[in-house]
């Protein structure tokens, strides 16, 4: 009968966990391997050899893990949050970087030179019929006719960092508060620095690994996995050149 998932991954996060906690506290090879199997058995066999099985064995339950249909779910469904999570933070970048206009009065690179070409050409027209200055203020519509009021551009299925967002523009007297007209409904194109591709990614990677419990269920195992390996390698290499 095939293994279930749980099996699966049981299996190598004990097996794992077994050697690294040896290691850790500085156990003996028996002690470790006792856990698997009589003490009997042990008997007349080279440490290297024991070291040896049990890097076979780790190797083949990481592989039975990293293959079986249900991980390959999950890392789908975690490709999924994490897809997710870069939107919500692309949301919170161009927001910020919205703000920083409002502020300073000076565009970034971010957007495309149309949106600042837009804002000036409204301030001057505003500046002629009003006769005075004309200050402005942007602000990201928090819907759209289609859902989101960020566009994200894709190439063979494939997220780029450049699309569109939906902006509203606002213009008032310098000298008042008063509203003078609002604009909505026009999209503006962006495209995102290497800057901001790292704090979105970092971010998205972050949250998703601490609050994502598919996360947790799949990262646990590679790590135990990757720290286990490292160890059994340490110890063959030591066995070998002892």
């Amino acid at each position: 009968m095939e293994d279930t998932q749980d099996k699966v991954r049981r299996n190598l996060v004990v097996f794992s966990a077994a050697i690294v906690i040896g290691w850790f506290l500085d156990l003996k090879l028996a002690a470790i391997t006792q856990l698997f199997v009589s003490a009997s058995d042990l008997n007349n066999v080279d440490a290297i050899k024991l070291w040896f099985v049990a890097f076979v064995v780790l190797v083949y339950l990481f592989f039975r893990y990293k293959f079986d249909a249900a991980t390959n779910s999950q890392l789908t469904n975690l490709s999924i949050e994490l897809g997710q999570k870069r939107g919500n933070y692309l949301s919170k970048y161009l927001l910020r970087k919205i703000a920083l206009i409002n502020r300073a009065g000076k565009f970034n690179s971010i957007f495309e030179a149309t949106l600042q070409d837009e804002v000036n050409r409204q301030i001057e027209k505003f500046k002629k019929e009003h006769s005075c200055e004309i200050q402005f203020r942007l602000h990201m519509q928090n819907a759209w006719d289609n859902g989101s009021p960020i566009e994200i551009k894709f190439d063979n299925g494939k997220q780029l960092w450049e699309g569109t967002v939906g902006i509203t523009e606002e213009y008032l007297k310098a000298d008042s508060s008063r509203n003078l007209v609002t604009i909505s409904g026009l999209r503006h194109a962006y495209s995102i620095p290497l800057s901001g591709r790292i704090w979105i990614t970092s971010h998205s990677i972050i949250h998703v690994a601490i609050y994502s419990k598919s996360a947790v269920d799949f990262i646990l195992p590679i790590v135990l996995a990757g720290l286990a390996l490292i160890v059994v390698i340490g110890k063959l290499v030591v066995q070998y050149l002892g």
